[in-house]
């Protein structure tokens, strides 16, 4: 009907309004739904990659021609972007899933931190979300601690601990006792918010869209039509963006759950000497390089050194634990013990663990197990260069029918 209109509503001297134009009008509007899909790779829940034409995404799935590809079968969907890299704000906004955004900071009302991001505009965020706001040129290692208030790092090494009270464009407020001093960012290098207790939403399904550049923002739902994928947050505010900005869409909490989206219940490390290497997530330990960076083809990992042990819940319905892991250096001195306990029972073990290449696939039936210990102990040469990285913790959940066939 609509064809039909435009050739009605033509007013070309030269149209008579016949057939021949209706085929024109055809093929004119033809061409863009032809261009409509887009080229991804799509890695299913049984980490196999292939490529597929996305037409569309909404909360039924992946559209692609006459399928859907339902999300209980959908990890991670990525494409090179064809945008350059936004130009890097001031601050790194980081999240407690490890996602970074940058920008600058707008507002802050003690529940929710206003945000500018170049690629999102102004955006809130809750402040259980945020583990903190960097300065781009500060580099902590022990941002993932565990924090019973909140800290302010200061440009010349001192710390302040308290209570955020406000923070703006330019000054930072915090509440020490009856003292409420107001300090600029030009003095502060990191604002670090306490930890929250766990959220009774975690474990809801959500996505986390990575942006040219390295940008990253977790979202409550996405879509796409043609070529605009729209990112609906917590709050039900959404931001529409190109979809060639995006690099990556990665699931969290469908047929996995990455255990670097968790909070271990236990996260000991004992050193032997006088290093000091606790665990870092998504990032290695050391030289602090991002898994992804340091071991392409892999989504996450949790970097940490003998001694070392991590404790996470396995409830929530989960069939099965996968993991791989390496030694994260190059000596030939490094050597470990790995472990895997299924509540406190011994499922997996490897002595001699070395430097070389990630070492296979290990799937433990969970059993109706409640937790999942992950231990990395020392070896022959003590704790020489035992720099370790377990790759793709995750939780599995039993693969849908779709997911298992070939």
């Amino acid at each position: 009907m609509e064809i039909l209109k435009i050739s009605r509503t033509c007013r070309s001297p030269a149209c008579t309004c016949g057939a021949p134009l209706i085929i024109v009008c055809i093929l004119t509007f033809a061409a863009p739904l032809a261009l409509a899909s887009t080229q991804w790779n799509l890695t299913d829940a049984q980490f196999r990659s292939r490529q597929v034409a996305v037409d569309s995404i909404d909360s039924a799935g992946i559209h692609s021609g006459s399928q859907i590809i339902d999300w209980n079968d959908v990890l991670e969907l990525s494409q090179n972007s064809t945008m350059p890299a936004t130009i890097a704000g001031r601050f790194n906004l980081i999240f407690r899933g490890g996602d970074k955004l940058s920008g600058e900071p707008i507002s802050f009302d003690g529940d929710r931190l206003q945000w500018k991001s170049a690629p999102l505009g102004p955006v809130g965020f809750s402040v259980d979300s945020v583990l903190g706001i960097l300065q781009s040129t500060y580099a902590g290692n022990d941002l993932d601690q565990t924090r019973t208030d909140d800290v302010v790092r200061l440009a010349n090494g001192d710390t302040m601990h308290g209570i955020i009270t406000a923070i703006v464009p330019a000054s930072v407020t915090i509440q020490i006792g009856d003292a409420t001093p107001t300090l600029s960012w030009d003095s502060i290098s990191a604002v670090l918010f306490s930890t929250p207790p766990a959220s009774p939403g975690a474990g809801r399904r959500m996505f986390r869209v990575k942006l040219a550049g390295d940008e990253n923002v977790d979202a409550a739902a996405i879509s796409l039509a043609g070529q605009q994928l729209t990112i609906t947050f917590d709050d039900k505010s959404t931001r529409t963006i190109a979809v060639n900005t995006v690099q990556d869409i990665e699931q969290i909490n469908g047929p996995i759950e990455w255990l670097t989206s968790l909070r271990p219940d236990q996260n000991t490390y004992r050193p032997m000497f006088s290093e000091n290497f606790p665990a870092r997530f998504d990032h290695t330990v050391g030289d602090d390089k991002p898994i992804t960076d340091k071991y392409p083809g892999f989504h996450h990992g949790i970097g940490c050194h003998s001694y070392s042990m991590l404790v996470y819940s396995a409830a929530g319905g989960w069939s099965s634990f996968r993991t791989q892991f390496a030694i994260d250096s190059d000596s030939p001195l490094a050597d470990v013990t790995v472990r895997i306990y299924l509540d406190d029972k011994l499922a997996f073990s490897q002595a001699g663990v070395k430097a070389g290449p990630v070492y296979p696939v290990v799937n433990l039936p969970l059993a109706g197990a409640r937790t999942v210990s992950l231990e990395v102990d020392y070896g022959q040469n003590y704790a020489t260069e035992d720099r370790f990285v377990w790759l793709d913790p995750a939780l599995v959940r039993a693969p849908s029918p779709a997911a298992t066939q070939p």
